[in-house]
């Protein structure tokens, strides 16, 4: 462990790192004081006291809120894993108990994701943990990476990924793929479409980012083939939607699209090309100090998965 010098630490204190924190994460220093429940001076002396000790203005006013230099940029890790670890403490010393716990979990997931383990998740949480908040947020992947990695969530659910230096993932499922379209597609008459009209049909696709190519684009590239994507939505819910009112269809994940069929009035099938599917993980950040809240989250979204139905065959194709 490296040695300290007590006396410099003593320039420091926990309300200190926390408008520091809070100001790299948020830009604005009137949202700063309203989240910590300070007044703009007590705000300013802390960031004049911060300057001080780190020897660097670290945000400089812009129009509409404030810009970290290099320097306040480079202590947002190390910033944020000193407050990890003193929260810690709290934690291990009292323990977690749910039932008397006062706290927000905040977990970047798609709506497909929400919509399989939310009822069951938010339901035990009201019946087990009165005190406890949880709220999802919906970001593109690598506005979700970077929202975990600053601390602005807890936990991120969505495709996993093995970072070893900045992640720990631990994969809940393999979740495939099914095409979805109205009940009465007209190309869908004679059983699931082949290849060829699948490609031809007009294809309604979900990205966070707008994007009108995906996944199943690049495996069709394989193949020297295309389709006709003609609209994007952020939503998965939002894409059933539209595949329930008009002849656009869409190939979603298995799981989602099975437990909302029959709500929409879409019929379902294999799509007519061999897709490999996604494992869905679950993923902290590598830094993070021990916290016996997490575990505990991390345990009710597992026994929610596992009391989910498992994907079933739709018998309409």
């Amino acid at each position: 462990m490296t040695d300290f010098d007590p006396v410099q630490l003593r320039r420091l204190d926990p309300t200190l790192l926390l408008v520091l924190d809070e100001a790299l994460k948020h830009r604005r220093l009137t949202l700063v004081a309203e989240r910590l429940g300070l007044t703009p001076s007590a705000i300013s002396h802390a960031l004049g006291r911060l300057r001080d000790v780190y020897g660097d203005p670290l945000f400089l006013r812009r129009a509409g809120g404030i810009e970290p230099t290099p320097v306040a940029l480079a202590l947002a890790g190390p910033v944020r894993a000193a407050l990890e670890a003193l929260a810690a403490t709290i934690g291990t010393a009292r323990g977690f108990d749910p039932r008397t716990a006062q706290r927000v979990f905040r977990v970047a997931a798609f709506d497909n994701t929400v919509s399989v383990i939310g009822p069951r998740l938010v339901a035990g949480l009201a019946a087990e943990a009165p005190g406890l908040g949880l709220a999802f947020l919906s970001f593109g992947r690598a506005r979700a990476v970077r929202a975990l990695l600053e601390g602005e969530v807890d936990l991120m659910i969505g495709l996993a990924s093995h970072d070893p230096g900045r992640l720990i993932c631990r994969v809940l499922f393999h979740e495939g793929y099914v095409l979805a379209a109205r009940h009465g597609h007209p190309a869908f008459a004679d059983g699931p479409p082949d290849l060829a009209t699948y490609t031809a049909l007009a294809h309604i696709l979900v990205s966070a980012a707008g994007d009108l190519a995906g996944t199943i684009d690049d495996e069709l590239a394989k193949r020297g083939l295309s389709r006709r994507v003609v609209a994007a939505v952020p939503h998965f819910m939002g894409a059933l939607a539209v595949v329930a009112d008009s002849d656009l269809v869409a190939t979603l994940p298995e799981r989602v699209a099975r437990r909302h069929a029959a709500r929409f009035g879409v019929a379902l099938c294999p799509p007519p090309l061999p897709l490999a599917g996604y494992d869905l993980g679950i993923m902290r950040r590598a830094a993070s100090a021990p916290d016996p809240g997490l575990d505990w989250l991390e345990a009710r979204i597992d026994a929610a998965i596992s009391s989910a139905p498992d994907p079933s065959p739709d018998p309409d194709h």
